[in-house]
């Protein structure tokens, strides 16, 4: 048996809805019972991978975090610095507000949105050996990932793209009629925004099981997306839940980390500024808080994303028990490979034991 959790050979196992939760032989105590989960034994397996591996969830994440953020100062400072140029003497209130709303989609926002889906996939193969109870280094995760890493990066840009893309689209026959001057462009881009939303909502959770398919069945992009599919297909409600569930659990420690933010950086990072004579003028922000805001942005998304990946690695592991029976097949190879060493050793074949 592999030490991560592959394709089947067998994907249809007669009796697979009579599952018990035990552990089987050759295999660990791992954080979850080999069974179907429950949303809430989901989020618990993530903690518990976490804080049973916290070098390896953690300090990886830390790692690629760190490395994403430090892509992201230069380019931070340079948008925000463009920003501020755009303040003249016919700024007002409003443009004023809606130039420093601009500043929250600064590239390392963005960059983080992909760091977190590339994480998924570097720490999926940590998740699937601490669900079999496996032991979980660094180095193993390593020589799993690294043949797939330029894949499971474009994998993770190409889902990026295409989200954010739709997001795009669908503003953009509003904002066409708004130019022309239509009184009906704020319905059209009411409505624009809601169905791309809608359908891009829909993509992320199909596609939410992509790199832990690309990691640990050594699949191509196009076909973990559709074997991301597969998997979700018949339990699309049941995957948003859950992934809801893990947003609003990560959303509360990044809301605690974020005061602290608050109160360090506070509106330092605003390009626009107004002066008490009722004018204002562009901010220029320093490189200082530029870092500071990235240093803070950092040490959220390394407690934020493992958890994150976590989850997602563990729906993978639920949906492939649910519709392929993986918890039965890794315990028929479990026995069978127990009967092999018993029976290489020359000594008696052992027991039925418990069946699944």
């Amino acid at each position: 048996m592999s030490h991560v959790i592959g394709p089947t050979t067998s994907p249809s196992v007669p009796g697979s809805d009579a599952r018990v939760a035990y552990t089987p032989a050759g295999l660990g105590r791992g954080v979850v019972p080999l069974r179907p989960l429950q949303a809430g034994e989901i989020l618990d397996g993530a903690v518990t991978a976490m804080r049973a591996h916290p070098g390896v969830m953690l300090g990886l994440s830390a790692l690629v975090v760190t490395l994403g953020q430090a892509v992201a100062i230069p380019l931070d400072y340079l948008y925000l610095r463009f920003l501020a140029g755009l303040v003249n003497d016919n700024t007002t209130l409003g443009s004023g507000t809606g130039i420093n709303d601009l500043a929250m989609l600064r590239p390392g926002v963005l960059l983080n949105a992909l760091v977190v889906s590339l994480l998924v996939g570097l720490l999926v193969t940590a998740v699937s050996r601490a669900a079999l109870g496996r032991p979980v280094t660094l180095s193993l995760v390593w020589k799993q990932t690294r043949p797939r890493l330029l894949r499971l990066f474009g994998l993770s840009l190409l889902i990026f793209v295409a989200l954010f893309g739709l997001l795009i689209l669908g503003m953009v026959p509003g904002l066409l009629l708004a130019a022309a001057g239509n009184p009906a462009a704020a319905l059209v881009l009411l409505l624009g925004i809601g169905g791309a939303a809608a359908l891009a909502l829909n993509r992320w959770v199909a596609w939410s099981l992509a790199a832990a398919a690309l990691v640990l069945e050594d699949q191509p992009v196009r076909r973990a997306l559709k074997r991301s599919s597969t998997l979700v297909k018949g339990g699309w409600w049941r995957v948003v839940g859950v992934s809801l569930l893990a947003l609003l659990v990560s959303e509360m420690i990044a809301v605690v980390l974020s005061v602290v933010q608050e109160v360090v950086v506070g509106s330092n990072l605003s390009p626009v500024s107004q002066n008490g004579d009722g004018t204002f003028s562009g901010h220029h922000v320093s490189v200082l808080y530029v870092f500071l805001g990235a240093l803070f942005s950092a040490a959220i998304q390394s407690v934020v994303s493992p958890f994150a990946a976590s989850v997602m690695a563990l729906q993978y592991v639920d949906r492939r028990m649910r519709r392929e029976g993986l918890d039965i097949q890794l315990a028929m190879n479990a026995r069978a490979q127990r009967r092999g060493s018993a029976a290489a050793g020359g000594g008696p074949a052992p027991g039925n034991g418990p069946t699944a």
